[in-house]
């Protein structure tokens, strides 16, 4: 019995660590989703600011007499600006990509837990069984022992009552 019991304990021990697992599979997904919505705000804000960069770049050549250095200028810092654009989507990607295994993750320790909760409920239903066996194997036993002490006392009892007679 004390193996069952063992094995019952070490069946609640893996249920918690696979639940702690769990736990922080989520915490981290929590935390891939929200790296995922920033990296997102960070782009489309690098986006609009380009857009307006771009605009006020060109707007100020248009306003004035340039030089081809100017132009060159404008031309390098629109390209440094799509290199950022470029980087920053990459970065999203990225971001993506570790939210997705986050996500895995999570589904990998969800399946592990529930495995894990049904090896417990197994034991514990194994170990209900044999303690209600033992129960009834005990109570069986009383009852044989209280049947022949009443047995006993019954046949004492006709001894007793045969002796009056003889007498």
């Amino acid at each position: 019995m004390d193996v069952i019991n063992d094995l019952v304990r070490i069946k609640i021990f893996r249920e918690e660590k696979a639940e702690l697992a769990m736990l922080k599979a989520k915490a981290k997904l929590i935390e891939a989703e929200e790296a995922l919505g920033h990296a997102r705000k960070v782009l489309r804000e690098h986006k609009e600011h380009c857009i307006s960069r771009e605009k006020a770049l060109y707007d100020d050549l248009c306003s004035r007499i340039v030089l081809l250095k100017d132009i060159n200028s404008v031309t390098l810092d629109i390209d440094l600006m799509g290199e950022e654009t470029l980087r920053l989507e990459q970065e999203l990607e990225n971001v993506k990509t570790e939210r997705n295994n986050a996500s895995d993750e999570l589904d990998v320790a969800k399946k592990v837990h529930r495995s894990a909760v049904q090896m417990r409920e197994k034991f514990t239903e194994i170990k209900e069984t044999i303690d209600a066996e033992k129960l009834a194997e005990l109570l069986q036993k009383e009852d044989l022992e209280l049947e022949e002490v009443g047995n006993k006392h019954q046949t004492e009892t006709e001894d007793s009552t045969d002796a009056l007679d003889f007498c």
